[in-house]
């Protein structure tokens, strides 16, 4: 209650991007006064401004006639200077739906950079609503902060923004995690044609799925639904999105809606929604003491501006005082060091013949291209920003080299030319360039040409940063941004944009701060809030750019690529990209690296390139005069054709793929590069563009919706190898030549993936039970009877559904022989769906289990079971047994356990289904999930025994009988792919190939786990083997390690202890013993596969590596596999796995020819001796003196040679 002085309570809500406040008079309850601004990052000024207005417009005399109550991010901080009291955001929302809509169930509100989801319960204890909060923390995807920055690029009129639609509009994918990954699709969409309307659409349903997926932590959003904030407020489409997504929630999980009412209706975003929480915190402070929240005036605000927010700068902030250097001397003494020098181009004379290879760096936002000399030096280069088309751009920069050689009166004579960047395929084809290098070999070629002790490649750019990580010159792993944008030279641009200075500029302008603030390294968005908050702090735009520079090493090294322990990487680090122009950027990079190698012993070397914006157009001449060097000969079109290319770009429905579901739009790049006698360019050029009808003679590609003539080029950007051709045949061709590829490299994963999941034909055993006769049998003795056989006849009736999920992969052989033998129909197995992201996306509403991918889909495969297939085919039990410990052929290890997250994850996926109310139970099935220690055959039948004995009638002699049936079946699963892999691993001896042994988990064999990523090496001719499938027979064992049984160094082919002590988690154990085989066999080579955040695989990451790398064998890896699957990076990392294979093979090629050459001499060496020492030998055993002389009787005779 309000005391007499007390006139009116105020709500105040200080939000990340607008102020709002209302202002209730005590006595008629009702708004009197009500405001809403966008503050400009200036919190403490517009709220201010509202003080002052409130007091002025309401003719307030005396202070205490307001009661402050305040809530929001910036609400504790101003709050204090009036002496308002602040309220947690989350109760002042709820309090004000539980006041104006009582029946409210859920509540979504959208702010500026963050997102909550309240839903309410009724307790029972205390019959009164408990609330179910959730709100966003590590990132701002999914907010409103994404809406401004993708509407920042677009420049929607707000007005306009806000009646943007949803329904009925076609949607595309868009990134939802991140912002700047948004932003990134979106304008990929829009260069693509797609109209602003269906961009937004898109936009909105990205932002909603987020937020339901994550923030609903499997809770189903209860009728009534209130939408609240300023999106749902505002924006026609964003109300539209949730009003069609959350009825299907409602309709899967048979939530009960009040009759005769519309499920739309039922969700509402309520005219006044922006002052929910201010209206909440008006409610709070109601039954608050008369003392609380008294305003003390606005002048203490006033002076906080003016004076105490400077005074709060300094103390508060943690901020530096210091700048970003200790003193001009060493400011001087760094530039001095890190200071890119000009180019200086080479000069020619007059008619000098300047031969040399062009590499070009096709980028999604600018063209680089560098001409390099026989010796790979630079000779000349060139830049410019992209215009939109690769080939556009690649015509221009090329003219731009050939015009700086002309100038000086020389001629140009290309002797090679290669291609990189985002666009390289495409003109390797119209260029008929040498090579197509990816980017991370590029950079590396780069960095290794100028600096061959390089370790460590950091590439930072404007929207990507890769940290290309090397041993011996050979690229072992590397990092792409691709969950986050946080730490890439983007945000520095636009922050120094947004204060008015030119990027250029950002450096001498961040070395003027003497002081800056200490920002939290992590989202991109959360960082722009910071911004907000240092504003308010009164930090000037010098100091809050050095405090970005300063947070720049963190974002890249902690937050992105999680590399904290950088001295393990290597001592020598090489900047490239962008914004390695950017000395402050390098200064704080430079202090970062240093510092994380104090006490190490080891001092860094710390490169930044000398052609740091040009890398990628270095390197990839740099193999293109690599392959010249070797006996390549370019089939380059020549300077001529390339200025006088001729192309035109089609996309739109006409060049739609239809060949898979997916339905991708494509693009189109019809090419003509000759010239008919006659006509001028010109006039060739307006022809080929405009002409849009073709005669029936002319046209080459009749089934096409797109015609061509015959004397064109077409190439198609596609997402697939499918999608590079028009017509069914030329589809069926590539999937033929793609079959007969992956025929001769199998990929035993793949098979194995498969084999899982089939019968494996058990003996089926066939109990005998007899009736019990006799006056004396009693009656629950013949019910006991019955019943068990009515459970026995019944078993045939039984199915089982079976999600496809974790290390099922490897023991469902066992279990379902075990059923089968129990009389269990082999038809009556019912499998959820291989992981594909429809399926995820569709459970993943039921909840979440936070640590890694392969737990996270544990849900949706239940889902997918209850919910799809259950509807084909009536499901009685879904069976998903907890397997504490495995059966293993390791020896000596300490243990053979599951990994504990995995064991607990079937646990957690019957909570996700039973939590509001058992699903279970709804669908007409049991879900079955025993704890099985499979490891031992004993503990394995009591515990069985124990799960369905009274579920199937079983007896302990038939369980006993099917459980050696199914150990039987696992052995049988295991030895055919052993005996597959030991074929493909002779041919491969034979053929002198590579073989890619992948070390994973059994659950990544499932292809939507590891993102087809094996079959993308299959296709490139290396054939996959599946780690716990390596050929074990005795010889091939005897011949890996043979050597170092006997030595003692082992106790047996299958003892790890030598480099793994800590052998307690099976497949942890695994890994390290195939490393181990790898690492011995020559044709063999090693891939990581590696889930986010695997806690059992990161103690072990070194291990491997040093296992492999100590042999001379190539190691990579995937070590980031999440939901999220990122095709473009995948195959990055892929085609520079290729690359540095290929240069494997050719070594080992290189080698085995020295090998044998050097045999053939010592064979023909062996041969002379062995030939030389034979006529010898006849020459001691026949060879006579020179004369003989014998005598006969008394006759001497001399007998000549």
């Amino acid at each position: 209650m309000a005391d007499k002085q007390t006139k009116y309570f105020v709500g105040f809500d200080v939000g990340s991007t607008t102020v709002k406040a209302i202002v209730v008079d005590v006595v008629t309850d009702e708004i009197v006064w009500s405001d809403y601004q966008r503050h400009d990052t200036k919190q403490p000024e517009k709220a201010l401004e509202f003080f002052q207005r409130i007091e002025s417009d309401l003719e307030i005399k005396k202070p205490d006639e307001l009661r402050v109550f305040i809530t929001g991010s910036g609400g504790a901080n101003i709050g204090k200077y009036v002496g308002a009291k602040f309220v947690q955001e989350v109760n002042a929302v709820s309090l004000a739906v539980e006041k104006l809509y009582p029946n409210t169930g859920s509540v979504i509100e959208l702010g500026g950079q963050d997102a909550k989801i309240i839903i309410f319960k009724d307790d029972p204890e205390t019959s009164r609503k408990k609330k179910i909060p959730s709100m966003n923390d590590k990132c701002a995807g999914g907010t409103g902060a994404v809406i401004d920055k993708i509407n920042a690029k677009l420049k929607i009129p707000a007005d306009k923004l806000c009646q943007m639609g949803y329904l009925g509009l076609k949607l595309h994918p868009v990134a939802g995690k991140c912002g700047v990954f948004a932003e990134s699709d979106i304008n990929g969409l829009q260069k693509s044609g797609v109209p602003a309307e269906e961009l937004m659409a898109s936009l909105f349903e990205s932002i909603i799925q987020q937020n339901i997926s994550v923030l609903t932590r499997g809770h189903t959003l209860r009728p009534e639904v209130l939408l609240l904030g300023g999106p749902n407020t505002y924006i026609k489409g964003m109300q539209e999105c949730w009003k069609y997504n959350i009825p299907l929630i409602w309709e899967e999980r048979k939530v009960q809606l009040p009759e005769g009412v519309a499920p739309v209706e039922l969700i509402k975003a309520p005219e006044n929604a922006q002052y929910f929480a201010a209206i909440g915190a008006v409610e709070f402070g109601k039954d608050e003491g008369e003392e609380v929240g008294i305003y003390s005036g606005w002048q203490g605000l006033e002076h906080y501006i003016n004076v105490g927010r400077e005074i709060e700068k300094k103390t508060l902030s943690g901020g530096s005082n210091k700048g970003l250097y200790q003193s001009e001397e060493e400011l001087e003494e760094f530039k001095r060091e890190y200071t890119i020098r000009k180019f200086k181009p080479a000069e020619f004379s007059k008619g000098q013949l300047v031969q040399g290879f062009i590499g070009i760096d096709g980028g999604s936002t600018s063209t680089k291209a560098a001409l390099l000399s026989l010796d790979n030096e630079v000779l000349v280069k060139a830049y410019q920003l992209s215009k939109g088309n690769p080939i556009e751009d690649t015509m221009e920069i090329i003219g731009k080299i050939q015009k700086q050689i002309e100038d000086q009166g020389a001629i140009l004579e290309v002797l090679g030319v290669g291609t990189t960047g985002y666009a390289k395929d495409i003109l390797k084809d119209v260029l008929k360039a040498d090579v197509a290098l990816v980017e991370t070999v590029a950079h590396t070629q780069a960095g290794l040409h100028y600096y061959p002790d390089t370790d460590v490649i950091c590439d930072v750019g404007g929207q990507d940063i890769k940290i290309i990580i090397l041993h011996r010159g050979r690229v072992v792993d590397f990092k792409l941004n691709t969950q986050c944008s946080a730490g890439n030279g983007y945000f520095l641009q636009s922050t120094a944009q947004s204060f008015g200075f030119e990027v250029e500029k950002y450096a001498d302008i961040a070395f003027t701060a003497r002081a800056y603030p200490r920002f939290g390294y992590g989202c991109a968005v959360f960082m722009q809030s910071d911004i907000v908050d240092f504003q308010r702090q009164g930090w000037k735009p010098e100091e809050i750019m050095a405090g970005l520079a300063n947070v720049l090493p963190k974002n890249i090294w902690l937050y992105v690529s999680q590399i904290p322990n950088l001295a393990k990487l290597g001592s020598n680090f090489v900047f490239q990209g962008g914004t390695q122009h950017n000395l402050a950027a390098v200064k704080t990079q430079v202090d970062f690296i240093k510092e994380r190698f104090t006490g190490s012993g080891v001092e860094p070397k710390i490169f930044v390139h000398k052609h740091t914006g040009e890398a990628g157009a270095i390197g990839c001449a740099i193999e293109a005069c690599r392959l010249y060097k070797i006996g390549h000969r370019t089939d380059f079109i020549g300077l001529d054709k390339v200025s006088k290319i001729i192309f035109k770009t089609t996309r739109n429905e006409d060049t739609r793929c239809y060949f898979c579901k997916n339905k991708c739009l494509r693009t189109f790049i019809d090419v003509k590069t000759e010239i008919e006698k006659g006509k001028t360019y010109d006039e060739v050029k307006n022809a080929f563009i405009n002409k849009k009808e073709f005669s029936d003679d002319e046209i080459v590609n009749p089934n096409s919706k797109v015609p061509m003539a015959g004397d064109t080029k077409r190439l198609i950007i596609a997402t697939c190898e499918k999608g590079t051709v028009e017509d069914i045949g030329s589809m069926k061709d590539i999937k033929k030549g793609l079959d007969e590829i992956k025929k001769l490299n199998p990929n035993i994963v793949d098979e194995a993936a498969k084999l899982a999941w089939c019968s494996w034909k058990p003996e089926v055993f066939n109990p005998q039970i007899d009736e019990p006769k006799g006056i004396f049998v009693s009656g629950s003795k013949r019910r006991e009877y019955v019943k068990r056989k009515e459970l026995i006849e019944n078993r045939k009736n039984i199915v089982i559904g079976i999600p496809r999920v974790l290390n099922m992969y490897q023991h469902n052989p066992f279990f379902t022989a075990y059923f089968e033998a129990l009389g269990i129909m082999p038809g009556n197995f019912v499998y959820s769906d291989y992981t594909t992201e429809e399926l995820y996306k569709a459970g993943a509403k039921r909840g979440s289990i936070d640590p890694c991918y392969p737990s996270k889909v544990a849900i949706p495969h239940v889902h997918n079971l209850l919910y799809v297939k259950s509807k084909r085919k009536k499901i009685d039990f879904i069976f998903s047994p907890i397997v504490d410990n495995m059966p293993s052929e390791l020896e000596y290890a300490q243990a053979h356990n599951a990994c504990p997250t995995i064991t607990a994850t079937m646990g957690v996926v019957k909570a996700a289904f039973t939590k509001e109310g058992d699903l279970f139970k709804e669908f007409g099935v049991e879900y079955v999930s025993p704890f099985i220690q499979l490891n031992s055959e004993h503990l394995t039948a009591r515990q069985l025994f124990q799960a369905f004995k009274d579920r199937f009638g079983l007896s302990e002699d038939e369980n006993n009988f099917a459980v050696a049936e199914g150990y039987k079946a696992y052995n049988k699963f295991v030895n055919s792919l052993k005996e597959r892999s030991l074929e493909v691993l002779r041919e491969i001896e034979r053929e002198g190939k590579i073989g890619i042994v992948v070390l994973a988990r059994p659950y990544h064999n499932d292809p939507g786990i590891n993102h087809e990523i094996l079959e993308e090496f299959q296709k490139l001719g290396y054939p996959v083997f599946y780690q716990d499938a390596l050929p074990t027979n005795p010889e091939i064992l005897d011949e890996l390690f043979g050597d170092e049984v006997r030595a003692g160094n082992i106790k047996s082919p299958f003892d790890i202890s030598d480099v793994w002590k800590n052998s307690y988690s099976e497949n942890t154990s695994r890994k390290i013993w195939a490393a181990k085989y790898t690492t011995r066999h020559p044709n063999l080579v090693a891939l990581e596969l590696s889930s986010f955040k695997c806690g059992h695989d990161a103690p072990i990451y070194t291990i491997i590596q040093e296992i492999v790398e100590r042999s001379g064998t190539p190691y990579f890896s995937f070590k980031d596999i999440d939901e999220n699957k990122p095709s473009g990076a995948i195959k990055i990392r892929v085609e520079t796995i290729s690359y540095f294979l290929k240069r494997y093979r050719e070594d080992m090629v290189q080698k085995r020819k020295k090998v044998q050459q050097i045999e053939e001499k010592l064979k023909a060496m062996e041969e002379k001796m062995r030939s030389n020492y034979l006529q010898k030998e006849k020459r001691d055993i026949f060879s006579y003196p020179e004369k003989i002389t014998v005598t006969n009787g008394s006759k001497q005779i001399t007998i000549d040679d």
